[in-house]
């Protein structure tokens, strides 16, 4: 016999049957809005959409290119070539993060629904060039963004507008030794054939107390992509490329991204902070809390401010140019902690109105001497033929 249920247990169960879906759609919508996976690919890749060909240094005679982009929310990897064109087409399931920084792995699966993991980095930790890693295609191989543009070849060197020292001004700074050393500095030096950078680390009174070396490149060279705008690229040890993007806004300030995360101004000369009497340069150092008086004096001394250096060792510069009017903003500075002591390299700034009028040939070396603080407090000069220092002066004047 067949069994007829009420309307109402009918309806119930309805209600219970819609409601049940309308939940588990939330849910589901839920998950895919607060993904952090998604918003972090976002974050990655949105930068690497253009179709870039392997790198000139790492590639093959069968020269590949790399395309990440996103298709109805979902991010894939296209990998094709000269010959073989489209190689795979990859879906990313998931990121995670390695034990380097600003690395991730990608876990993949191919057009032939074979999982793998992909290695992924931004290389310098700018959005100007890239790492991709993975086994199973025998992939290793950086990627430069400005590649993508096949209309402008690279020029050998570096053009005249970017070369010199460049430095940001004081910073807050975020890493772990900001309660102790508030500010930084970004410093930048551009050659026809290399290109280096560092960051300082001060205390509240600018003092430098440690630096930290970003990169250090050679084989430079350069595309220009606009009116007084550059990509610059250079190659380490490992061959690997770093790229910066500068901007010239006018004879003694850039702009460059490529360098940190973010982009950053930078001026000319090293030396921004003013001189003032009241610095000086018998503080006590941060870190130190005791120990013998010989050993404070020592720490304390080689622990001097931007233009601190600057003034003890300009006559020694100055003594280099005996029928030349220079002034110490004719030159560009370079302090660096190493070992625990303070290196400062000289270089000159063929831009100041002194060489100009001097008729220097812009393409010489401008580099003018090497001194060095040592942890005892005394100021030392590098031969140059030689490499030996020797004591200038033995203690900071004020």
């Amino acid at each position: 016999m067949k069994k007829i249920l009420p309307a109402a247990i009918i309806g119930f169960a309805g209600i219970l049957l819609l409601t049940g879906c309308g939940n588990k759609k939330a849910d589901m919508q839920d998950k895919t809005t607060a993904n952090p996976n998604a918003t972090k690919l976002n974050h990655l890749l949105s930068p690497a959409t253009a179709k870039v060909p392997e790198d000139s240094q790492t590639t093959t005679d069968n020269q590949l290119y790399s395309q990440f982009y996103k298709s109805k929310g979902q991010w894939y990897w296209k990998l094709s070539s000269k010959q073989a064109g489209t190689i795979d087409n990859s879906k990313i399931k998931s990121l995670s993060a390695t034990d380097q920084k600003d690395v991730y792995n990608f876990s993949m699966v191919s057009n032939q629904r074979k999982s793998y993991t992909l290695k992924f980095n931004w290389i310098n930790g700018g959005h100007q060039a890239y790492t991709v890693n993975a086994s199973y295609h025998h992939v290793n191989s950086n990627f430069i963004l400005a590649d993508a543009n096949t209309d402008t070849d690279w020029q050998t060197g570096a053009p005249q507008a970017v070369q010199g020292t460049w430095a940001t001004d004081f910073v807050n700074n975020s890493g772990s030794d900001a309660q102790k050393l508030p500010y930084t500095k970004q410093f930048l030096n551009i050659t026809s054939s290399a290109i280096s950078s560092f960051t300082n680390e001060y205390d509240t009174n600018h003092r430098l107390y440690n630096s930290d070396t970003i990169a250090k490149a050679s084989n430079v060279s350069y595309k220009q992509t606009g009116d007084d705008t550059y990509v610059l690229k250079a190659y380490g040890n490992d061959q690997t490329p770093i790229v910066y993007n500068i901007s010239v806004q006018s004879n003694n300030q850039i702009e460059v991204n490529g360098l940190t995360s973010g982009s950053l101004t930078m001026s000319k000369s090293a030396t921004t902070e003013p001189t003032t009497g009241s610095q000086t340069a018998s503080s006590q150092s941060p870190s130190t809390t005791s120990g013998s008086t010989a050993n404070q004096a020592a720490t304390t001394t080689n622990h001097l401010t931007d233009q601190q250096v600057v003034n003890w060792i300009w006559p020694y510069v100055k003594a280099k140019y005996p029928n030349m009017a220079v002034d110490s903003t004719d030159f560009t500075y370079m302090p660096q902690m190493r070992n625990g002591q303070l290196y400062v390299n000289v270089l000159e700034n063929h831009n100041s109105q002194a060489f100009k009028k001097s008729g220097v040939d812009t393409g010489t070396n401008p580099q003018v001497a090497s001194f060095r603080v040592t942890a005892s407090g005394a100021l030392e000069q590098m031969d140059a033929t030689t490499g030996d220092w020797a004591v200038v002066s033995n203690s900071y004047g004020g």
